[in-house]
This record gives structure tokens, C-alpha cells and sequence, in this order.
């Protein structure tokens, strides 16, 4: 049984349907079941699962209809590897690396359980793989000035509650403090994103 590290509320109904519109999702679908029950979550403190505010952005950021068009990428190991899985069809679930083109690569699962206790198995093997865990702060790097739109999409991804005025003014500076006290394992993925404007620092 999978344990949730980290479980949002149900999903509502019309978003639901106007997502899965975009996305080109099946009536009969796992993600449609899955944000009736969550909207998004961490599950064993390292796969997510994303949010239905999210979910749109990521498989633009990966090319997931240029590389896989048959295909919706749904969340990520916050380490690389990303969750897919059929847009129609059977229910099956596809791991495979971020930078890997050809879906063949990937690993398939009847279950996101059976995913999951397999990321799991080679996370243990790992042996960095306990820094994951490491609670830290978000900070700026200040190395190229955020257009409006990077600060919008950095607001959103980390769940920030600043204005968009003050958010530019702390990204514009170096080391300044975006979100203290945090998990990694949260925020790995979005930290990806981007590198370009904050990064993680873990506590002296």
C-alpha cells in the first residue's frame, strides 16, 4: 500500500473536465479517478503526482506532445525520471529519464504501486539518496533579471503567497529568502524548472 506524504482535497468536477480537454485525456482515465480523490500529492516522501494547476505547464515544459503525443506526463521521481501514461486506452504507467525521446526506454507498470515500490527499490540502493530528505530554504540566484511571466510561474509552482511586485524585487537580488523551511523532495522538480532564478540551500 502506498503511503502519502503529502495529500491535496479532491479536485473540482468542471476543472477536472476542462484539463482533461486540454490534454486530450479519455473519459476513462487513471489521473480523471485520481484528482477526484486528490489533487495532486508526494507519495513515499519522492514520487508526485501532479496538480491539475500544474499539469499543463509540465508537459509543455518537457515536450510531452512533441516527444510523446500519445501520451500525458503526469508527475516525477524529483529526480529525473518521469511518470507517463496513456492519453486513451489501457492503464498502464511509464517511467522513463527526462532526457530519453523514445518511449520503448521506458520502464511500464500496471500500477502506479508497482511504479512506485520500483523507484522505491532503486532509491534505497542510492546511497545519496537520503539528502532528498534535507529541509532547507528556497533562495534567489539573481542571475538574470525574471520576466513577468517567470514570476508568475515561480508564484504558482512553489506556492508562494507574495505579491508579484515583491516576488520580483527578492528574485532580483542575490541569497534572498523565497520559501524557508522546506523539504526538498517537495519542491525538487519546480527548483529544476527553474535553476535559473532559485535554488535550494540547506541549513548550516
Amino acid at each position: 500500500m502506498i503511503s502519502f506524504t503529502e495529500k491535496n482535497s479532491s479536485a473540482n468536477v468542471n476543472e477536472i473536465e476542462s484539463v482533461c480537454k486540454e490534454l486530450g485525456i479519455s473519459e476513462k482515465n487513471w489521473l480523471r479517478t485520481f484528482w477526484s480523490e486528490c489533487n495532486g500529492a508526494v507519495l513515499e516522501d519522492q514520487i508526485v503526482i501532479y496538480p491539475i494547476d500544474q499539469i499543463v505547464e509540465r508537459n509543455k515544459t518537457y515536450e510531452i506532445d512533441i516527444n510523446f503525443s500519445e501520451y500525458i506526463l503526469i508527475g516525477d521521481d524529483s529526480g529525473g525520471g518521469l511518470i507517463l501514461i496513456p492519453k486513451k486506452g489501457l492503464e498502464k504507467f511509464y517511467f522513463i529519464g527526462s532526457g530519453d525521446p523514445f518511449i520503448n526506454d521506458a520502464e511500464v507498470f500496471d500500477s502506479i504501486e508497482k511504479l512506485t515500490a520500483y523507484v522505491m527499490a532503486d532509491a534505497d540502493s542510492d546511497s545519496d539518496s537520503d539528502s532528498d530528505s534535507d529541509s532547507g530554504n528556497i533562495v534567489s540566484v539573481a542571475e538574470i533579471k525574471p520576466k513577468a511571466s517567470d514570476v508568475l510561474k515561480i508564484k504558482k509552482d512553489f506556492n508562494l503567497d507574495y505579491s508579484i511586485a515583491l516576488l520580483t524585487k527578492k528574485l532580483e537580488k542575490k541569497e534572498e529568502i523565497i520559501s524557508e523551511n522546506v523539504k526538498l523532495i517537495k519542491y525538487k522538480s519546480a527548483l529544476d524548472l527553474h535553476r535559473q532564478f532559485v535554488r535550494f540551500s540547506s541549513k548550516p
